[in-house]
């Protein structure tokens, strides 16, 4: 399974991760809790937030360096 990134509306970090992501073309699933009827697999408290499957990876701009480190 994918990566899974979980953003929400007038948040500054996700649209930073967002950018990141889309400016290297990486394969994840960007869902906006705020505009669509989905939750995160587990309960958090800021967003971005970065899953696989049902494992929590990063938080905010913690998730470009998780994805820097991939590389």
């Amino acid at each position: 399974m994918k990566y899974q990134l979980f953003i929400a509306e007038n948040c500054t970090e996700c649209q930073d991760v967002v950018d990141f992501i889309v400016s290297n073309e990486m394969e994840v699933q960007i869902s906006n809790v705020d505009l669509e009827d989905i939750d995160p697999p587990l309960n958090v408290f800021a967003f971005p937030a970065l899953f696989k499957e049902r494992v929590l990876l990063g938080y905010g701009s913690d998730i470009i360096t998780f994805f820097k480190n991939k590389v």
